[in-house]
């Protein structure tokens, strides 16, 4: 039999153990001569006496027809603590009664290898899975002849639960490694490559067996990662750990590819000897492709960001210039105005007296002529008046005294301004009579000046035999009044409608409109004063059916209304 080193090993004299009578059912007998018969399992109990068996571990001989010639106690036990569950020599009061089927394949075995044969037997046993592993080994005559099989049994449970657990942990760490981007290295101590993973060649291009040997220099470079740190070197002279130490191979169409290595030393855990590294290479090249191109779209950033502080300065200065410019255009429209009107306001006062004679009767044409420079005065001072308006809001200058006002007496004072104007073109004015008691405030002066802009806009485009109106209305919030000035005119185009309220423009795509004069200020200083007052000033109109200007105007409240400027 095998030997097993570390076991007791004790000859056993088997003989004494024999049973006291031979039956023929304990297998073939063989002739000692033709006068005496010598039964064969009584030869092989003799050959037993010389052979060296463990009695440490269960043990069983076997005869080469199945029957079970010998137990030893250790396979008594075993067999008791198995129950109904048995071994290939069967239970342990089977011995000498009968062939055992299941040892005829083991038998077999022994047969055809002629030499030890080793088999696995699992059992489950109380819910739990047990291994055990048999020797099952020749017993020959003087011969050479095997005429019986001797054997042992061991639990070798937890070695076979060590090992597939080491097999399990080996396998999930190859399913790691093939699910990652990582290839796996190992040097030896010379920092020569003694073996890489096959990510490696899937990643290259080339097999792995062609590095073997190599340094890692012969075939790449080492450099700066994307941190600026290059730590490999240093940390390999001084057999230390390092992360994330780019290694860059340079492939034949030109292409680079770039990997993180990363390794712990290796020692001798007996001797302490540097034995190499291990570690693992991660592609890298896409990261780096990106940073590329993230520096370059942050370089391009910084030069357009460059270009716009260079821009953002000239308009600056540019803007400081206008600004500039504004102001003294300003200044010189509000010193001009000023000085413009004291003359003209003359010439108005005496083309008005020369109309009405009041020094004395004048030829007709002369009368005619001092109309004309009344109302050409008249024209002219309007002007004036609506460009140093606009010079001392664009200023800022614009100062106005808000007070409680009786709306109904301001909207009055604005229809009798223009119902000689409404007359003369024998326009339908019944709707400009209402009456409301409502209270607003705001400025007396420039809200009749709104007014007086709306109406005058309102009878100024619409032609004869139409109609203008107003009406009073409390607006959505409650807190402010809604005036409506309508007519029936011309209209504004929608195109139009967006530009209505912008300085010097007028609605000159109907031959109508062109034959009116004004500057285009008058809706834009009207909607400025509403909203320095709190309102607001809109329009909505159709082409060909006429246009409704809404300006609003804060409610009084009866609080603060002490003539207070703002």
């Amino acid at each position: 039999m095998e030997e097993r080193s570390g076991k007791q090993k004790k000859v056993v004299d088997l003989m004494s153990r024999r049973p006291a009578r031979v039956s023929a059912a304990f297998g073939a007998t063989i002739a000692r001569d033709e006068q005496q018969q010598y039964a064969a399992n009584e030869q092989v109990l003799e050959l037993l006496t010389r052979v060296l068996v463990d009695e440490s571990l269960p043990f069983y001989v076997a005869t080469l027809d199945g029957t079970i010639i010998q137990l030893n106690e250790h396979y008594n036990k075993l067999d008791r603590a198995l129950a109904e569950h048995s071994l290939a020599p069967g239970a342990h009061d089977a011995v000498g009664q009968f062939k055992v089927p299941s040892m005829l394949p083991v038998i077999a075995d022994v047969l055809a290898s002629g030499t030890t044969v080793r088999s696995e037997e699992i059992m489950h046993v109380g819910g739990r899975e047990r291994v055990f592993l048999g020797r099952h080994s020749p017993i020959r005559n003087e011969h050479k002849e095997i005429i019986a099989l001797a054997g042992t049994y061991e639990d070798i449970t937890v070695q076979v639960r060590g090992m597939e657990e080491a097999n399990k942990t080996q396998a999930r760490f190859q399913d790691f490694a093939r699910a990652s981007s990582d290839w796996f290295f190992e040097c030896d101590s010379d920092m020569r490559i003694r073996s890489l993973s096959e990510r490696f060649t899937a990643i290259v291009g080339q097999p792995a067996s062609l590095f073997l040997g190599s340094k890692f220099e012969q075939f790449g470079r080492l450099g700066e990662n994307l941190d600026g740190r290059c730590e490999g070197p240093s940390a390999i002279r001084m057999r230390k750990p390092f992360r994330e130490q780019l290694f860059v191979i340079n492939e034949p169409n030109g292409n680079e590819l770039k990997f993180h290595l990363s390794a712990v030393p290796v020692f001798d855990r007996q001797s302490g000897d540097f034995q190499g590294y291990r570690g693992v290479g991660m592609d890298a090249s896409s990261r780096y492709v990106q940073a590329a191109e993230a520096a370059a779209i942050r370089a391009n950033l910084e030069g357009l960001l460059a270009e716009l502080t260079r821009k953002n300065m000239a308009l600056d200065i540019a803007s400081e210039q206008a600004n500039s410019a504004l102001r003294a255009k300003n200044e010189f429209l509000a010193a001009m105005s000023h000085e413009l009107r004291t003359p003209l306001n003359a010439i108005i006062g005496f083309a008005d007296a020369f109309e009405r004679q009041t020094f004395g009767s004048l030829d007709a044409t002369y009368v005619d002529y001092a109309t004309d420079i009344r109302t050409s005065g008249e024209h002219l001072l309007g002007l004036i008046n609506d460009i140093l308006d606009v010079a001392v809001i664009e200023s800022g200058g614009l100062s106005l005294k808000l007070d409680e006002l009786d709306l109904g007496e301001i909207i009055t004072r604005a229809v009798h301004m223009n119902a000689d104007s409404a007359r003369k073109k024998m326009l339908n004015i019944e709707g400009l009579t209402l009456t409301t008691d409502a209270l607003v405030k705001a400025d007396e002066r420039r809200l009749t000046q709104i007014f007086v802009n709306l109406l005058s806009n309102a009878i100024k485009f619409t032609p004869a035999d139409g109609a203008v109106s107003i009406s009073v209305a409390v607006a959505g919030d409650g807190n402010t009044v809604a005036v409506t000035v309508s007519d029936t005119g011309i209209g504004i185009s929608e195109d139009q409608l967006t530009n209505i309220f912008e300085k010097f423009h007028q609605v000159t795509e109907h031959i109508y409109s062109r034959s009116q004069e004004g500057t285009g200020l008058g809706l834009h200083i009207s909607r400025e004063l509403a909203r320095k007052m709190g309102g607001e000033l809109t329009v909505a109109s159709i082409v060909g059916e006429g246009s409704h200007f809404t300006v609003t105007i804060p409610i009084s409240d009866g609080a603060g209304l002490d003539g207070s400027f703002i």
